[in-house]
């Protein structure tokens, strides 16, 4: 199963990814399959966006399932498969549909720094003792019919892949023991930074200017529930750009896993529906973080991550357009 935010015509939909590559509405589609079999206590509104339905739990998956199988059941019957009322359900990839980056707004956005053996193998740094979180907001997402964006305050942009997950159970002072239960599903992190502006020449790390531009961490394409992708460690991940890899692992490279990091957050921090965690990145390829020019990302380059399970997410790099006069 492959939720999505998409939009066609700027209309903006709620749904899934079949494996025709056909796109369903599933706000639409629910009402519909609640018609024809009422359900005591429905509540349609789950299907309004991901993080409606994330707070759903497990009960949204088993709908979504229900409703694939009961379209598949129409089509069989030569039915076109809309909704009573007339309003499409289902849309295909070349009527221009665009995907979204497939996180409601408003969801907040952590990030893990320094959470895998090989990166910090080859910054000649410790294990850290505990998890190490930054924070990233919405201006900075883009989804995967958008371009990561390349801005001239900085002269060194660098991307790394990163598994995230996705939070499903609101939370606090959750333990390692049942913090799984608090994950929705997992998704694909293209994390954008500055070299240069997050290690400036004097003075401390600066997460805002190094990772917090618009349009420098996307997301998507899609998000897997966790029941379908199963066990996380380890999963295969890759980084290519320009069709040369710069990275190649697996997760259990990472430091911190799930259960670590959520008791770790949760301590002072509320989790809610919607919310990423973004796991952190693996080593590279060498001087993978300073001093290889390799590695500066241009405009026109293409980035190309896939994890295991989960998918592939191309993203073009575009520079900033001008400001006006």
């Amino acid at each position: 199963m492959k939720l999505v935010h998409f939009v066609l015509a700027d209309q903006f939909h709620f749904g899934m990814v079949t494996d025709q590559n056909e796109y369903i509405d599933l706000d639409t589609a629910c009402r519909d399959y609640f018609g024809v079999n009422p359900v005591k206590g429905a509540d349609p509104s789950r299907f309004r966006d991901m993080r409606a339905f994330f707070a759903g739990g497990a009960d949204s998956v088993d709908i979504t399932k229900k409703i694939v199988e009961y379209i598949e059941r129409r089509r069989r019957a030569g039915w076109t498969p809309r909704a009573a009322t007339g309003a499409r359900l289902l849309f295909k990839a070349e009527e221009g549909v665009r995907l979204l980056a497939p996180v409601a707004n408003g969801a907040k956005i952590y990030c893990l720094a320094a959470n895998s053996k090989s990166h910090l193998a080859e910054q000649n740094r410790p294990i850290p003792k505990q998890p190490y979180l930054f924070t990233r907001f919405f201006n900075s997402l883009v989804g995967p019919s958008e371009p990561l964006i390349l801005h001239a305050a900085g002269t060194f942009p660098d991307v790394e892949v990163e598994l995230a997950a996705i939070i499903g159970k609101r939370g606090k002072h959750i333990s390692a023991a049942h913090a799984i239960e608090h994950v929705a599903g997992y998704t694909i992190a293209l994390d954008m930074g500055y070299r240069d502006l997050q290690y400036p020449a004097e003075g401390p790390v600066d997460w805002v200017m190094g990772k917090g531009f618009d349009g420098t961490m996307a997301v998507g394409p899609w998000v897997v529930p966790k029941e379908e992708v199963g066990e996380v460690y380890p999963l295969r991940m890759e980084l290519k750009v320009g069709g040369t890899v710069r990275q190649s692992g697996a997760t259990d490279d990472y430091v911190f896993r799930l259960p670590q990091i959520l008791e770790h957050l949760s301590r002072g921090v509320t989790l809610e529906p919607g919310d990423v965690i973004s796991l952190g990145t693996l080593g590279g390829t060498p001087g993978f973080e300073f001093g290889n020019e390799s590695r500066r990302l241009k405009s026109g380059d293409k980035v190309e991550a896939s994890i295991e399970k989960i998918g592939r997410l191309v993203i073009p790099v575009q520079a900033e357009a001008p400001p006006p006069p």
